[in-house]
């Protein structure tokens, strides 16, 4: 992510804090982050004021919410009406102030709200109006707290003596237990978030070795069966799911196709390497298939060789190594921060999709000598949609994903988005699909006009579609709206990164010559209207 980030956490809540604050500090100490707090008994006034810590801050706020203290001391609930709908006016407002990414969560009722029939009703009340508000809001973030004492096995959540005598209301252990939740939503707004989960098969999705015990013979029990069900939920979320086991390829398809344990399916996985080869090379083999980095990659195993092995060949490979205890293993999974993940976009959802039908788009191409007419029996169909508050999480996900065709390599949070836009800016979300399917959104520009100059700060495209003519179609379509607003120039700023070597060429074929030395940035002048008369370089 961007610079500002690295304040680290500013923190705000409607009861005392202190515990949580120093808990958060605890887990951010490596990394030099700090965790900064908003005064006790203050939160719509940090929401408000410029020099607050909330809107100071430019890295990641988190707005704790207990319902009942908004009227607490009084004898009737009613009384916190007033300050709720002046806690919902601000937070509504807080996109367009702050330049932060915002974490909101209502915490648990206090067991003596809950036991009074007129409190808990208007504690629910207050809860649903507070998740409609904060629900559709860019940038902002609803943390969902439900069952977090049972993932975290805390023993007791509330303490009513603390509550009652300092504000306190909740146990050491639900504090800790939250301040994991909390910074580990955090981290993924500073961390490149992992893509694919590479599992092993014998004692990780089942109990027991196939190739001896036989497709029956090896136990999906419930303990292998919820981690066969937490996968296909990250699989739902948007990440690839690979095998790579130590097995001929036939056991392992039998355990698939015959028992009847199994959750998982050969559907539901993308890519696969089953043999005897070292798995850090078939680590880096998917890796090649798929076109992704391997710092995007996640490796489970229960074998502690296994793990050792891979570390040490490929440390930018997030390694689990997964207990052969069949009850604890989900535990373990639900506590490991490779699989964390703050939002989920449409796009997430259809990846899978899209790399499965990526073998008939390979069988096509090499049915056919001739490139241009792979292309055109795909055809493929590019969409420039105007940038809106609805699009943002996809957009600035995309500014931080993007590592091969991105001309500046500039990350972007959705309150910088949204800066952007209402400082004048513009902004276009890029769909493309073909006959094979929906790649979804896939590609971002934005751009500031200066005078009869369009400066283009971004211009990325998902690595999914390399090589499809697309990111020229960009160009000819933001020539099109930069002449619509009355822009001579288009102005496209590069920056070399270890990665972006793509869009160097890209550069290089629109400008004919050679485009920033490895070693410097630079800025290309394009003419608009060469490139709404006589493209470049030919599409399909």
């Amino acid at each position: 992510m961007s610079d500002a980030t690295k304040a680290g956490i500013a923190l705000a809540a409607t009861f005392t804090a202190d515990g949580l604050r120093d808990a958060m500090a605890r887990r951010l100490r490596d990394s030099g982050r700090e965790v900064l707090a908003a005064p006790y008994g203050q939160l719509v006034e940090p929401m408000l004021d410029p020099g607050s810590v909330l809107l100071a801050h430019a890295g990641v706020n988190v707005v704790l919410l207990r319902a009942e203290d908004l009227f607490r001391g009084a004898a009737d609930p009613s009384a916190g009406d007033l300050l709720l709908d002046e806690l919902l006016t601000v937070l509504s407002a807080v996109p367009g102030r702050s330049a932060a990414t915002w974490l909101v969560a209502l915490t648990p009722p206090s067991p003596a709200a809950l036991a009074d029939p007129a409190r808990a009703r208007w504690t629910e009340a207050a809860a649903r109006r507070i998740t409609e508000t904060v629900a559709p809001l860019p940038g902002v973030h609803l943390v969902a707290l439900d069952g977090l004492a049972d993932r975290y096995e805390v023993p007791e959540t509330h303490d009513e003596y603390a509550d009652r005598i300092a504000h306190l209301p909740y146990t050491d252990a639900y504090f800790d237990a939250l301040a994991d939740r909390l910074v580990r939503l955090a981290r993924t707004t500073w961390t490149k978030p992992r893509k694919v989960v590479v599992l092993d098969c014998d004692n990780t999705l089942w109990a027991g070795v196939c190739g001896e015990d036989g497709p029956l013979g090896v136990e999906v029990g419930a303990g292998r069966r919820a981690v066969q069900e937490f996968m296909l939920d990250q699989r739902a979320q948007g990440k690839l799911l690979c095998l790579c086991s130590r097995n001929e390829e036939a056991d392992v398809r039998a355990v698939f196709d015959e028992n009847p344990g199994m959750v998982l399916t050969l559907k539901d996985v993308t890519a696969h390497r089953i043999g005897w080869q070292p798995k850090a090379r078939y680590l880096y083999e998917l890796s090649q298939e798929l076109g992704l980095a391997l710092d995007s990659f996640v490796f489970v195993d229960d074998d502690a060789v296994e793990c050792a092995s891979v570390r040490a060949a490929l440390p930018e490979v997030a390694v689990v190594e997964l207990t052969r205890d069949a009850d604890a293993a989900p535990r373990q999974l639900a506590h490991e921060s490779a699989f964390d993940q703050l939002t989920v976009t449409d796009e997430d959802r259809l990846r899978a999709d899209w790399y499965g039908a990526e073998p008939e788009r390979r069988a096509l191409e090499q049915s056919l000598t001739d490139y241009e007419e792979f292309l055109a029996r795909c055809a493929i169909d590019v969409t420039m949609t105007p940038l809106t508050d609805s699009a943002l999480d996809r957009a600035a996900q995309l500014t931080t994903r993007t590592t091969q065709f991105t001309l500046a390599g500039t990350a972007f949070t959705v309150p910088e988005l949204r800066g952007l836009l209402d400082a004048g800016g513009r902004g276009w979300t890029v769909r493309v699909s073909d006959v094979f399917g929906d790649y979804g959104t896939v590609g971002l520009i934005l751009a500031r006009p200066d005078g009869d100059v369009l400066d283009v700060p971004v211009f990325l495209l998902s690595c999914r579609v390399l090589n499809r003519r697309v990111e020229t179609r960009m160009l000819r379509m933001l020539a099109d709206r930069a002449a619509a607003a009355g822009c001579r120039t288009l102005r496209l700023p590069y920056r070399p990164t270890a990665r972006n070597a793509p869009a160097r060429r890209f550069l290089q074929e629109v400008s004919g010559r050679a485009v920033g030395a490895e070693d410097a940035a630079g800025v290309l002048a394009v003419g608009v209207a060469d490139w709404i008369e006589a493209p470049a370089v030919a599409a399909p």
